[in-house]
Parts: structure tokens; C-alpha cells; sequence
């Protein structure tokens, strides 16, 4: 599914949502200034999407709050599919699609396919995590309504979090039962409410590796099924290496916080988000070494584990002189040569205090297991 890995465009419509969600990340945020509460004025979308065609872009993702709330919904999905958009997908809690006619529209306007927030598989479950009574009979009636229309992509996206990570197989079971084929399993991370209730959700992958993996075994035994990790610290899936988040997702997530880093790198103004939830984050080791960036003036690429012979160390650094406010050309550099991950043996290696780990591409495409720990008192 290599299509998946092709670059897309993210655009929020509101922020505005029926849902409230424990884990918002939006949670407790202020309306930006000028923002009408319904959502992103419609000559601004098109502007902005007309933007993301011209740069060659042909995937489009409509993201909020809830998206399906902004008042012209339908007709930003037209105006989408009109400027060339190939594929546009929504996020969404599905709510509005319990409506048969609203999404009947929708997919006339061109919608291709529907990522629908699903995070109980009982109303108990979903309901408290959301914050809303009576908000998993609408999602799923919508998600039924979805499955139902061939022509439309359903997928599921499920926060993983302290109430519902021990009945995640379960979960999955349920959802693949009414005919979802595809997950994308997202790890709780430190902003917006999630932080407020952080002492209530926050969920260790270590300590429910058990049922964690249980659930992973269902990409390996249900026919068709495709699992997606997002945020996902890459020690979690030793085993399931395939199911590591590419890499190249770092991008969307500087892009989602593009003006703070911009603030960051242009002005030295701390990220808000900066100490204790660092290491919670998905970002810690990127967010390190961006700041070892501008307080050395250069970095060098990490060598490669010394279980690795014949590793490459060779290639330039990174000077401080070509970060741009973008990051790309930064984010390119970290991935290739300083994004390293380690496994669970490298723990006990007597190497592993001078030792950033193997190449996030090299685990993803040949496993944990090339990497082979060093006994006390052993060279290499």
C-alpha cells in the first residue's frame, strides 16, 4: 500500500466538534483570532487547497474538530475533488454520517474515503472516552452506513490509552466482525486535554505487552486486515517491525506545528510544550537534537552500532547556516542519520551507553534482530 506513504494535505475546517473527547488535543485551545466558531471560511479552504494542487499535492486529508460540522462540508469536498484531488479522506467521529442522505452527498461530491474515530466497542466504553451520551449508537450507525457503500474506503482510528489498551483485541475483533479492514492505532500523546487527565490515561505499552501484541497478532491471521501504528515508540512492535510508523510521517507532524517550530528556530522561542511531558512524546529524541542544533552549530551523524559492521558513517553533518524555517531539509538529515531505535537486548549490550541504535530504516525493513548485544568484557 504504497499509496499510503504518498504525501499529502492536511487542512483543518473547524474546531468546532460534538465530541469531548478526553484525549482531545484540541482541548481547552482558544479559537485563533478571527476564526469564526463554525469554522474556516470557504474562500479560505479553496485558496489554501488551490495552494496544495499547485505544489503537485494530490491527496487531501479534512481534519478538525469535527470537519463534518463545518456548514458547507459537502461543498468543500466538491471544491476539492474539482481543483484535481485524487483522493480526499475525512476524520471524523462519523456522527453526522448516521444520516444516510448527508453522506449519500458527500460521496457525490467525491469522497473517497472515511477514517472514523472509534475508540470503545461498547457504548460504555466509547461514550466515556468521548465525553458524550449517546455518541457511540450515532458513530456507529454512521460506520454501518459507510461499510455499506462499496465505493467508499472505511478505515478505524482508535486511541490507545489506560481504559481501553487491555480490551484492544477485542476491540478489533468487533470492528473487523462488521467489515473494517483497515486500524490506524495512534499512542496517547501530552497536548491539549490528554494532558489534563494524563494521570488517568496515560498507558505504558510495557506493562500490557501481553494483550498489546495479542491485538498485533491479528494483522498476521486476518485475512486482508492492515494495521497502521502512529506515535508509536518503535521498541513497542519488536516482532511486528512492519508495523512501525514510516519515518517520513515525522513531516506531518512539524508541519501540524508548523508556526511554533518556525518561532522556535527563528525567533529561539521554547516550544509551550517543552519539559515534562518530553518524554512522553513521540518527538523527545527529534525535538533533542534540533535543540543540540542550535546550541552547538553542528552535528555529526550518529556511527552506526558497533554490532553493525559495515555500517555507514560517512556523509556530512548538519549546519545551523542551512536550517530553514520549514524544517525540511533538517528533517531529511534526522531521519537518515540520527533517528536510531533500539530493542529490547539492547538494554543488557555493554555497548548501548555509546550506542544511538540502528537506523529506524534498517529495523522496519530487516527487524530488531540484526542488531546482536555485547556480553560484559566482549569487543566488536
Amino acid at each position: 500500500m504504497a499509496e499510503a506513504c504518498e504525501p499529502r494535505h492536511w487542512i483543518r475546517l473547524t474546531y468546532a466538534c460534538n465530541n469531548r473527547c478526553l484525549f482531545c488535543l484540541d482541548g481547552g485551545n482558544e479559537l485563533p483570532d478571527g476564526m469564526p466558531p463554525e469554522g474556516v471560511p470557504f474562500g479560505d479552504l479553496a485558496a489554501d487547497m488551490g495552494r496544495a494542487r499547485a505544489a503537485g499535492l494530490r491527496r487531501i486529508v479534512l481534519s478538525g474538530g469535527e470537519p463534518t460540522l463545518h456548514p458547507r462540508f459537502p461543498d468543500i469536498v466538491g471544491e476539492a475533488s474539482r481543483l484535481g484531488f485524487t483522493h480526499v479522506q475525512v476524520i471524523t467521529n462519523g456522527r453526522r454520517f448516521c444520516y444516510p442522505g448527508f453522506l449519500d452527498r458527500c460521496l457525490r461530491e467525491g469522497l473517497r474515503e472515511a477514517t472514523f474515530s472509534m475508540h470503545g466497542h461498547t457504548a460504555a466504553l466509547h461514550d466515556r472516552l468521548v465525553g458524550t451520551p449517546g455518541a457511540f449508537v450515532q458513530s456507529l450507525t454512521g460506520l454501518l452506513n459507510a461499510l455499506r457503500r462499496p465505493e467508499l474506503i472505511v478505515s478505524v482510528d482508535v486511541v490507545l490509552n489506560r481504559l481501553n489498551i487491555e480490551r484492544l483485541e477485542e476491540m478489533l475483533r468487533f470492528y473487523i466482525r462488521l467489515g473494517v479492514r483497515e486500524f490506524d492505532l495512534l499512542q496517547i500523546i501530552p497536548f491539549g486535554r490528554s494532558w489534563d487527565t494524563w494521570g488517568d490515561l496515560c498507558c505504558d505499552l510495557d506493562e500490557h505487552a501481553e494483550r498489546f501484541r495479542a491485538a498485533l497478532e491479528l494483522s498476521r491471521t486476518v485475512p486482508g486486515l492492515h494495521l497502521w501504528t502512529n506515535r508509536l515508540a518503535a521498541r513497542h512492535l519488536e516482532g511486528f517491525e512492519s508495523l512501525i510508523q514510516a519515518p517520513e510521517k515525522i513531516f506531518d507532524e512539524i508541519r501540524g506545528r508548523g508556526a511554533l517550530f518556525r518561532e522556535f528556530v527563528e525567533r529561539g522561542t521554547p516550544l509551550p510544550c517543552k519539559g515534562e511531558r518530553c518524554r512522553f512524546c513521540f518527538l523527545e529524541g527529534y525535538c533533542a537534537d534540533l535543540d543540540l542544533l542550535l546550541a552547538r552549530g553542528s552535528l555529526e551523524p550518529d556511527p552506526p552500532p558497533p554490532c553493525l559492521p559495515g555500517g555507514d558513517s560517512s556523509g556530512a553533518g548538519f549546519r545551523r547556516e542551512e536550517l530553514k524555517p520549514d524544517l525540511e531539509a533538517w528533517t531529511r538529515f534526522y531521519i537518515a542519520r540520527r533517528y536510531g531505535v533500539k530493542g529490547r537486548g539492547c538494554g543488557g549490550c555493554a555497548r548501548t551507553g555509546r550506542c544511538a541504535g540502528a537506523p529506524i530504516a534498517a529495523v522496519r525493513a530487516e527487524g530488531f534482530a540484526i542488531l546482536k548485544p555485547f556480553s560484559k568484557g566482549e569487543r566488536g
